[in-house]
């Protein structure tokens, strides 16, 4: 059944894909569209101004952060599967994709009611934070279902490519534009009107390059069948794929020790900004010259992370990038404000950017993660291409994409807990040692994903 649905997705995309640049343009532009609440509220800007400034305490900001992302993965982790036989079994995905917009814009541009002091207000944000974020997730299962409608599978990497080239290009441009802002708006007020005023420019990107994707991209035709009966397929779908994992057991062991060392990944680079501007006291105009510098080492990473793959093998590439990101996550948890290494530096600021030694290795630390957490990125879907069975292939990558939704709570969570019960930033970043060397251990068990060229001496 999935090999048919498969074979029907393909001819869809041969008919589709010859129609032009234009509907490629169309799909890909969506991801330029969500990028900016990921990397400008999660990561950067809004995070780091609600952790540090809205709930005004740094550690409870930062394990308050990371309830609410981690609540935000349990109920993608529920969800996911379901609204993903859908989007398999039944046809139309625009309609849902269009109702997550229509939910996640007005969620975003809710944020910018939060303000210092706010008091019970705050639950509101919150409420709004995990409402976008749901949403944001959710959204990709039904736009990735959506790029069949536009190219033939032999273009699918190319156009992903563009996507993520747009959506980095979008990063780059808001960045500079909010470094602008906090310099020529209201400077030394304290009355943060840049960051409050972030979330309206995200909600209003996100719904202005969603456009394209509604109006231009082709749907596919629905399947008729009533909508119990296509979750019910699409479950049955689910049971099978993880039925044959039975018989690849080192697929099996591959997907555990991925969704271990991917939680690791999350740890590194979702609590950045919060961790930056509660320890370091970093400012919005700091951490966005980081998010752009970083922009550009992710680059870097992602071709490191295809070379090392193609000479050395997914498998080997993953441990380079995952030992690469516990030395850098063991270089964060020795920084503060006057020590790096858990040796004392000099404290006061001298001038520039990243004046203090801290500042220098905190830049250091993160540039490594961004780095390495790419080039992992790139290994680790090319490592269950190598392990998979071909005739195996849609179900297999059905089950990796579930496996990356599944325990996405943990990270944020074990942050949260060891953040509260420490009372410490840095305590909480130990979360991500324990999910990498974990993940490490778990990926020496898998015995493929060797170069092809290793495999054949």
């Amino acid at each position: 059944m999935i090999d048919g649905g498969s074979a029907t997705a393909t001819a869809q995309g041969a008919s589709v894909g010859t129609e032009g640049k234009r509907g490629k343009l169309a799909w890909a532009l969506y991801e330029c569209a969500r990028n900016p609440f990921y990397v400008l509220i999660n990561i950067y800007v809004f995070s780091a101004y609600f952790a540090n400034h809205v709930i005004a305490d740094p550690v409870q900001g930062q394990a308050i952060w990371g309830y609410i992302l981690s609540t935000a993965a349990v109920f993608v982790a529920l969800s996911a599967p379901v609204l993903g036989t859908i989007a398999d079994a039944g046809g139309r995905r625009k309609p849902f994709l269009a109702a997550c917009i229509a939910v996640a814009v007005p969620a975003s541009a809710l944020l910018a009611l939060a303000r210092p002091g706010m008091g019970t207000g705050v639950w509101l944000i919150a409420a709004a934070l995990v409402v976008a974020n749901i949403c944001y997730e959710l959204s990709s299962i039904f736009y990735n279902a959506l790029l069949a409608q536009v190219s033939v599978p032999s273009r699918f990497g190319s156009v992903s490519g563009l996507a993520y080239a747009l959506a980095n290009a979008a990063g780059i441009l808001l960045f500079g534009t909010y470094m602008l802002a906090d310099y020529a708006i209201a400077p030394g007020e304290g009355n943060f009107l840049v960051e409050r005023m972030t979330p309206v420019v995200v909600a209003g990107w996100w719904l202005v390059f969603s456009l394209p994707i509604l109006f231009r991209v082709p749907d596919a035709a629905a399947s008729g069948a009533p909508l119990g009966a296509v979750i019910s397929q699409g479950l049955g779908r689910l049971r099978t794929a993880v039925v044959r994992l039975r018989t690849v057991p080192d697929v099996g062991r591959y997907l555990i020790a991925r969704m271990v060392f991917n939680e690791g990944f999350i740890v590194l680079m979702m609590f950045m900004g919060v961790v930056g501007a509660g320890v370091l006291g970093w400012t919005g105009v700091q951490l966005s010259a980081m998010g752009l510098i970083l922009s550009v080492v992710a680059v870097g990473g992602s071709m490191l992370g295809g070379f090392l793959d193609d000479r050395l093998g997914s498998k080997a590439s993953l441990k380079i990038s995952i030992v690469g990101c516990i030395f850098a996550n063991l270089l964060l948890v020795t920084i503060g404000p006057d020590t790096v290494l858990f040796v004392a530096t000099d404290p006061h600021v001298t001038g520039g950017l990243f004046p203090r030694a801290a500042d220098k290795a905190f830049f250091v630390a993160e540039g490594l993660a961004a780095f390495f957490v790419t080039s992992g990125l790139v290994s680790s879907r090319t490592m269950l291409a190598k392990l998979a069975p071909r005739d195996a292939m849609n179900e297999l990558f059905g089950i990796y994409a579930l496996s990356g939704t599944a325990t996405s709570f943990m990270g944020p969570l074990s942050i949260a807990v060891l953040t509260q019960v420490f009372a410490s930033q840095r305590a909480g970043l130990c979360a991500g040692l324990v999910f990498l060397g974990g993940g490490l251990y778990l990926l020496q068990r898998v015995r493929g994903g060797r170069s092809t060229m290793v495999q054949g001496a």
